[in-house]
């Protein structure tokens, strides 16, 4: 009986495990069959996407030929030339958003700006259409002047490119002929130098470099009476018997849409910017004297560069090197510097400086070159945030404490290196 019952009960809980199993069998069939359709719409889907993209990429090809097809460049009155907007029935109400989206980009690039600056993706139609204007107001790379100055901003960490430039930015000028009444650059730079801040390694900030209208004035950084700058003042100083320059070359190659200017806006220690008072002097041009500014921050308010002694030249050894540096167009940097800055003192010293590094090199270095009022001779100092080689004394020469700076100025001072880097004799 015993085993008679044994039997059953292991009869009994076998044909409940073989029921257990083929449950998880079918259900497992189940999910099995439930993961194939999912593949298959995950596959169908894929297609799609992948269809719709081949659409669209078709679609942008298409845009982008309306473009090349209906947009041309036309010589406008008075030289320069300007983009035609497309005028095409290809261009449905439908398309024209992305149509102008796709041509500001286009003509962002034309100005001179492309990767510099960029138009914030939430422009109205009209915002749009007054964007375009303003990057071809200056023709065919107008914006060079603002590219290059926003482009030593970020080298110099006062900020990232590109910017957006928004619909605040494009109310700064009410109309077209307000815009027009100023100074291409300095109307260009009115849209951008907001996005420019003198911020300090700590966080602290000193203000933007800005450029205000106040009724027919231009200021800078504050919009206040002491911070303004005038236009095309008379050069040299009346009161300067004569110039060091056998020709002055901010006259001889002002440009009129990015003229001469004077300031009186200096850098107190302990105060910050200032303006009035004999401070300031004349710079080349309106951009001259914003990156002027610029170096001037980084140079005095964060205490971290290192100098070389001054080191005075005579403007014609080997060859007059150097008194080709100091006429030659303060618009055009020399070769393997990214940009130059040239000004006048009101003390009547002149000066320009040579930045030898740009936003690719892990530090800042310029050479400055300034000639005294009292002095015809050139006096060199060589700027940089290098790390002082590992190993080598203070007291040690300059090229041997910053060889990376060094190197870079070798190649901007030629003839006269070895003079004013290793000491040697002229």
């Amino acid at each position: 009986m015993a085993a008679s019952a044994a039997q059953m009960s292991t009869a009994a809980m076998r044909d409940q495990l073989l029921a257990q199993i083929q449950a998880y069998q079918t259900n497992q069939a189940r999910v099995n069959n439930g993961i194939g359709r999912f593949s298959q719409m995950v596959a169908n889907v894929t297609r799609q996407l992948s269809a719709e993209s081949a659409r669209l990429a078709q679609l942008a090809d298409n845009i982008d030929s309306t473009i090349a097809l209906t947009t041309h460049t036309r010589t406008r009155v008075g030289g320069g030339t300007y983009l035609t907007f497309p005028r095409d029935p290809l261009v449905s109400n439908a398309l024209r958003p992305i149509f102008l989206n796709i041509w500001l980009r286009k003509a962002i690039e034309w100005a001179g700006v492309g990767g510099v600056v960029q138009s914030d993706d939430q422009l109205s139609h009209g915002d749009v259409m007054k964007a375009m204007w303003l990057m071809e107001e200056g023709g065919e790379g107008g914006w060079g002047e603002v590219a290059d100055t926003l482009s030593l901003a970020e080298h110099l960490g006062y900020c990232q490119l590109p910017i957006t430039v928004g619909a605040g930015d494009l109310q700064t000028h009410a109309t077209k002929a307000e815009y027009s009444s100023l100074p291409r650059f300095c109307a260009q730079w009115m849209l951008v130098g907001r996005h420019v801040a003198f911020r300090r390694p700590n966080g602290q900030q000193d203000g933007t470099l800005q450029l205000f209208r106040y009724n027919n004035e231009i200021r800078a950084i504050h919009n206040q009476p002491g911070f303004a700058i005038t236009l095309n003042p008379p050069l040299p100083q009346p009161t300067r018997p004569v110039h060091p320059f056998s020709r002055h070359p901010f006259q001889q190659d002002a440009r009129p849409h990015d003229p001469p200017v004077r300031s009186r806006i200096w850098w107190a220690h302990g105060v910050g910017w200032t303006g009035g008072g004999n401070a300031g002097g004349f710079s080349a041009s309106a951009s001259s004297l914003l990156k002027r500014l610029l170096l001037t921050h980084r140079s005095d308010a964060f205490g971290d560069l290192f100098q070389s002694p001054p080191m005075p030249v005579d403007r014609g050894v080997r060859g007059g090197y150097l008194d080709r540096i100091m006429t030659q167009s303060p618009h055009t940097p020399l070769d393997a510097c990214s940009h130059v800055t040239a000004w006048e003192r009101a003390d009547g010293t002149c000066a320009q400086a040579q930045v030898l590094t740009s936003s690719a090199d892990a530090f800042i270095a310029y050479i400055a070159f300034f000639i005294p009022y009292t002095d015809p001779n050139v006096r060199i100092t060589i700027a940089t945030t290098e790390a002082p080689a590992a190993g080598v004394a203070n007291d040690a020469p300059f090229a041997r404490r910053f060889p990376l700076t060094a190197a870079k100025g070798r190649l901007v001072l030629g003839p006269i290196a070895p003079i004013v880097l290793d000491g040697q004799a002229p």
